[in-house]
């Protein structure tokens, strides 16, 4: 990496592809923030970056849904290790259910989760990075951010907000120096699917547990681009062309994915 020592604050950092991708740049010798709610997740997650590559670590519990806590954890990176590099806005939360049965509490958590955090971490980040000269912001959105899926449309609503929120940033914030990246990951095995509620769902809904892209393909993919600074990254890669393919072909690909998906409705 062009700068050992770069400073990387990344959220949702106590399990899944934050865990991962903390795992993937430690090696690379970046000094890292790690924020996340559970702090004896992330002080084991520290203590492992310590012992095995002596990386320089600090944890940050934080609750993204709180505003204060929010631009204290970024206040609190950049006090401590005297910059801020890169930030990677990596919490989310999943709830699936068909739009009309979906209580209003959980489609607000979704946003609150999902979208707001990240209008407030860059806010509060972007001064300081402009300050310092430039920075990279990589926000981390879903395969769902470019084509809805059924039963989880609100799930995808937030992630479309973020990748339209990146796509203006990255316009806004040039002539500051700080570069965005979006990442649109597959469905990865992660607890996130694992663990969401399905009594909402089909009985036949489909969980691709053959499917799932082991974590660490994104955290690499993410560390990479922690390097190169690309706009966008998709992992696998060929969802970059079924994408296209959605946007180009809409009406077939509410053909094929509603045969996919059978379009039954839960009992």
């Amino acid at each position: 990496m062009q700068q050992p020592s770069l400073v990387v604050l990344i959220t949702g950092a106590s399990a899944g592809i934050g865990a991962a991708t903390a795992r993937a740049l430690a090696p690379a010798g970046c000094r890292l923030a790690l924020a996340a709610r559970r702090k004896d997740r992330l002080e084991e997650l520290a203590s492992e970056l310590r012992s095995r590559h002596g990386t320089e670590t600090l944890t940050l519990v934080t609750d993204v849904q709180v505003l204060e806590q929010v631009r204290a954890m970024v206040e609190a990176a950049h006090r401590h290790f005297g910059r801020l590099d890169v930030l990677i806005n990596n919490a989310g939360v999943l709830r699936m259910a068909p739009v009309l049965a979906m209580p209003a509490s959980d489609m607000e958590a979704l946003m609150n989760t999902n979208f707001w955090p990240v209008v407030h971490a860059v806010r509060a980040a972007a001064p300081l990075m402009a300050a310092q000269g430039g920075g990279h912001i990589i926000n981390v959105g879903s395969g769902v951010s470019r084509r809805g899926l059924p039963y989880m449309a609100v799930y995808s609503a937030t992630k479309f907000a973020l990748a339209g929120l990146t796509e203006g940033l990255r316009i806004e914030l040039a002539r500051d120096n700080i570069r965005f990246t979006t990442v649109y990951p597959g469905v990865i095995d992660t607890d996130m699917p694992r663990n969401v509620d399905r009594s909402r769902l089909p009985e036949d809904y489909p969980d691709h547990t053959g499917s799932r892209i082991p974590v660490e393909r994104v955290a690499q993919a993410i560390a990479k681009a922690v390097r190169t600074k690309p706009v966008e990254v998709y992992v696998p890669g060929w969802m970059r062309y079924a994408l296209w393919f959605c946007a180009m072909c809409p009406a077939l690909a509410d053909k094929l994915i509603g045969r996919h998906y059978k379009r039954r409705s839960p009992v």
